[in-house]
């Protein structure tokens, strides 16, 4: 049975076809530019449904992904931006413009991927790599949300011209070009604020002249999208069980209402929703004098009312079809059970009997389906584990110690050893890797003694993972994930989406990357309930996610926040509870931290960890007499070892917001090219 967005992947021949409606934009000139020597037009994409579905399939291909090159800077994911991953690679976009503060407005334009932005105003990369997927291009394939909006009015406006589908089929597919369009100025709106917003499919020849509109006119145009959606008498809730299989991916009435509820999360936190801009220009650009399209010009309690309905909205239209979104549960009440209920939350696409994806999208993937001695070799492309993988082994994105410190213990109390680093600070050796909450497990490499049957038999070779100084995983650096790149000190490394990648045994299953998964609506409302005076409901809402890792009630274990009580700690505790659950999954714990105007949390150096073994007499090993390293490998056959612990401050590539914040990082700056074009752009404040 084929997979819909393996399905896509073949269609990109096909949809080269059209690249008369799906050529590079030009904002201000023509939303609609014949590419030259192109025959095929309009008429021709929209006089076969066919044609008409490859090209909407087109536009899934653009849906955002942080593991896709057209949404990396250079090979690294926004995550490195968040204070739960570092970049250490010389190459990477962080270590060449964000770290040492040299981002500017023409990051946006230029093709050298050293000095990317993190996201994307303008289109750039090769012509034969339309979709953005990075397969083609030397500049990554980074996509103007434009061009799929284009792509998106084309298809509303179109479809009806169609001859050989049905009303229904064509309402389905008017709600999803709908939903994608509203998810791709989102993406914008979260990194640049206010958008020119494109309400129509424009002619050749006829120019935009709208300009840039408001912070709160973005917003209030990308509900209208998803009401749009919502709207349509075609557009299912879930894909049916039996299309699963071919389908898994498609957008559906569900994916509207999870993503509207987004939104206005994300608008009515402090970011845009204060008493005052966060940040004000030294000279104002004309007709934004109130810096009104960074700051809606007040706060405004109430936007988290609309957030918290639209969450029962979505709740209550599962409800009404039977909850067909559920959480993933375990199959057993034990550590292994949990990891794999979670990994198959976060990691797996849906299938006949899991539904916990609403809105997903999936990385580029070449498949060989090769049979060799009976297995399927699955070799994977240049999209996935080529691209974003191997970055990562290299140390493009390397977990640091408050990502550790993030998890609780297993029993959900938050983690309680503060005051455990640094020479004899832990004279008892105590392993503080054990008994944790078992998503820390999947999400980053530590020590471990052994791991449960259900996850995994061994990791590369070992039944255990000993990556303390000198021992045999942390001495290996192509095992550990700094290959051939001596800077990364740090014994961590990611799990999460690489599990075991020198094996290859991520290719069990297809992936599907969350842009929202059922766990993070639960705290969406958790959040939404909290700001609105609703403490025991938000704690409600945080105890479904938590309890599915058999985590206790945080309100129980940890008193002394007295959650049910103190507002600010709880809403801080939803912030790390959803670091925990879906972190590096879509780039949320950045733009959390962006949302929420966290500061404390950007100018707050980050660490690695050293983590020494110490020996019967409680000295740390790793040096000889003579101060030569020695290896300090462990013996299965003798108990587990004790520890201690450094954690120094991460020096390779030192984050210039550590000592000189401001606060024009909240946002990204808006392309010049793009600027100079003259339809009424401006530059967000501080670039």
């Amino acid at each position: 049975m084929k997979k819909f967005f393996k399905y896509i992947l073949a269609l990109a021949v096909t949809t080269s076809l059209f690249t008369a409606c799906v050529d590079d934009i030009n904002v201000g000139n023509a939303f609609l530019e014949k590419a030259p020597g192109v025959d095929v037009n309009i008429d021709t994409v929209f006089s076969k449904a066919e044609y008409t579905r490859n090209f909407l399939w087109s536009a899934y291909g653009q849906i955002y992904c942080t593991y896709t090159s057209g949404n990396m800077m250079n090979g690294a994911p926004i995550d490195v931006l968040s204070d739960s991953y570092h970049c250490y690679v010389s190459w990477g976009g962080p270590k060449q413009s964000y770290y040492p503060g040299l981002l500017t407005e023409d990051a946006q334009d230029t093709d050298d991927g050293n000095l990317q932005g993190k996201f994307s105003y303008s289109t750039k990369g090769s012509p034969s790599d339309p979709d953005g997927q990075g397969l083609n291009s030397d500049a990554g394939g980074r996509v103007s949300i434009y061009e799929t909006v284009r792509k998106c009015w084309q298809l509303i406006e179109n479809i009806d011209r169609v001859p050989d589908m049905s009303d229904a089929e064509k309402s389905r597919l008017r709600g999803e070009a709908y939903t994608i369009m509203a998810s791709r100025y989102f993406d914008a709106f979260r990194n640049f604020g206010g958008l020119c917003l494109v309400k129509k499919a424009y002619e050749v020849g006829e120019g935009f002249t709208g300009g840039r509109s408001t912070a709160m006119q973005t917003v209030e145009f990308i509900d209208s999208l998803i009401q749009c959606a919502i709207n349509e008498p075609g557009y299912i809730w879930n894909v049916p069980d039996a299309d699963v299989g071919q389908w898994s991916g498609r957008l559906t009435k569900a994916s509207a209402r999870a993503l509207r509820a987004k939104v206005w999360m994300f608008a009515a936190s402090p970011l845009f929703n204060n008493e005052q801009p966060y940040l004000t220009y030294t000279k104002k650009p004309t007709g934004f004098e109130n810096d009104l399209h960074v700051w809606f010009g007040k706060a405004d309690p109430t936007l988290w009312n609309r957030c918290l309905q639209y969450c029962n909205d979505f709740f209550a239209d599962n409800e009404a079809h039977g909850n067909y979104y559920q959480l993933i549960q375990p199959a057993t009440q034990d550590e292994g059970g949990y990891r794999m209920a979670y990994r198959r939350a976060y990691r797996y696409r849906n299938n006949e009997t899991r539904h916990e994806k609403i809105f997903d999208a999936h990385p580029t993937q070449y498949f060989s389906d090769e049979v060799v001695n009976g297995e399927r070799q699955n070799s994977w492309g240049w999209g996935w584990k080529g691209f974003a993988i191997d970055c990562y082994r290299q140390g493009g994105a390397v977990p640091t110690n408050e990502l550790m410190e993030c998890f609780g213990m297993a029993d959900g109390r938050n983690f309680p050893y503060a005051d455990i680093y640094g020479p004899g600070k832990n004279p008892n050796g105590i392993d503080m890797f054990a008994d944790r909450d078992p998503r820390l497990y999947e999400t980053m490499v530590v020590p471990r003694q052994s791991f449960p049957s259900a996850v995994v038999g061994d990791y590369n070779g070992f039944t255990y993972i000993d990556t303390w100084y000198h021992g045999a995983m942390r001495t290996a650096p192509e095992q550990f994930g700094a290959e051939g790149n001596d800077d990364v000190a740090s014994g961590y490394r990611k799990f999460k989406w690489m599990l075991d990648y020198s094996n290859d045994k991520l290719n069990d299953e297809y992936i599907g990357i969350s842009y929202i998964r059922l766990a993070e609506m639960y705290l969406i409302r958790a959040e939404a309930k909290a700001e609105t005076g609703d403490l025991a409901g938000a704690l409600d809402d945080l105890h479904v996610v938590r309890s599915r890792v058999g985590l206790g009630r945080i309100e129980t274990m940890n008193p002394g926040l007295n959650l049910t009580t103190n507002k600010e700690n709880l809403i801080d505790e939803i912030l790390r509870e959803r670091n925990c659950e879906i972190g590096a999954e879509c780039g949320d714990r950045l733009y959390d931290m962006v949302r929420r105007k966290r500061q404390d949390l950007f100018t707050k150096p980050l660490h690695e960890i050293v983590i020494y073994r110490l020996d019967a007499n409680g000295n740390r090993m790793g040096k000889d007499a003579d101060g030569n390293d020695v290896d300090t490998n462990w013996d299965p056959s003798t108990p587990w070892p004790k520890f201690e612990y450094e954690k120094p401050q991460i020096v390779n590539g030192a984050r210039i917001w550590w000592t000189k914040w401001d606060n024009k990082w909240y946002l990204d700056p808006v392309s010049r090219d793009e600027i100079q074009k003259g339809y009424g752009l401006t530059q967000n404040p501080g670039w």
